[in-house]
């Protein structure tokens, strides 16, 4: 059971994500007291959710199998868990209040605060799966296994056609999460992945 109850958003990640530099970009403090208040309030906004599915998996080509008979046809998932004998899929949410708040910023015209508030939750999103990675990471190596780099659907031949059957199969709809007609996640900030597994 994975459980991610709360992450920091950095102050330097919201700035990436708003096109600022942190060493040349000197922001007035007006600026830096708006951006500090609206990540404020971000933390205040976003509720974490987290869940993973956890199985042991066969490759045969392209295909690669799982045991409770889910099924992923790709190449490129295939070369990442190449020498896998097991599996994880992970999905996230940070919940809709944030994005909610955005909207209704964008509708009073506030545009500047709506930009920090999408980029502190995009920075909390992503806090949120690396944690969640930590944790995998630190459980595996108690036995000595390593982890691939994370994939979601969307990367290479894994077309975003399959986050239905990828989300199904890891249980995401047990946090709140859903896909739109474009197979988009909703709540908005939310990502799903897929990791694998390496014995010794």
């Amino acid at each position: 059971m994975i459980n991610i109850s709360a992450v920091k958003i950095n102050l330097d990640d919201v700035l990436i994500r708003l096109g600022y530099s942190r060493l040349r970009t000197k922001l007035d403090e007006k600026t830096k007291t708006l951006i500090a208040e609206t990540i404020s309030l971000a933390q205040k906004l976003i509720k974490i959710k987290t869940i993973a599915a956890v199985e042991t998996i066969s490759l045969k080509e392209n295909e690669i199998f799982f045991e409770n008979g889910f099924q992923i046809s790709s190449r490129g998932v295939s070369k990442l868990l190449n020498g896998c004998f097991k599996a994880y899929g992970v999905a996230i949410t940070i919940g809709s209040a944030l994005e909610k708040k955005r909207n209704a910023l964008i509708s009073s015209k506030e545009t500047f605060e709506a930009l920090v508030l999408d980029a502190a939750g995009s920075a909390a999103a992503e806090e949120t799966i690396s944690a969640v990675n930590e944790e995998i990471k630190r459980e595996e190596a108690k036995n000595g296994c390593a982890l691939t780099k994370r994939f979601s659907c969307g990367y290479g031949d894994w077309t975003l056609e399959n986050q239905k059957n990828f989300l199904d199969w890891i249980g995401a709809k047990n946090i709140g999460i859903s896909l739109n007609s474009s197979f988009l996640m909703t709540p908005e900030k939310s990502i799903s992945a897929l990791i694998g597994v390496k014995k010794p």
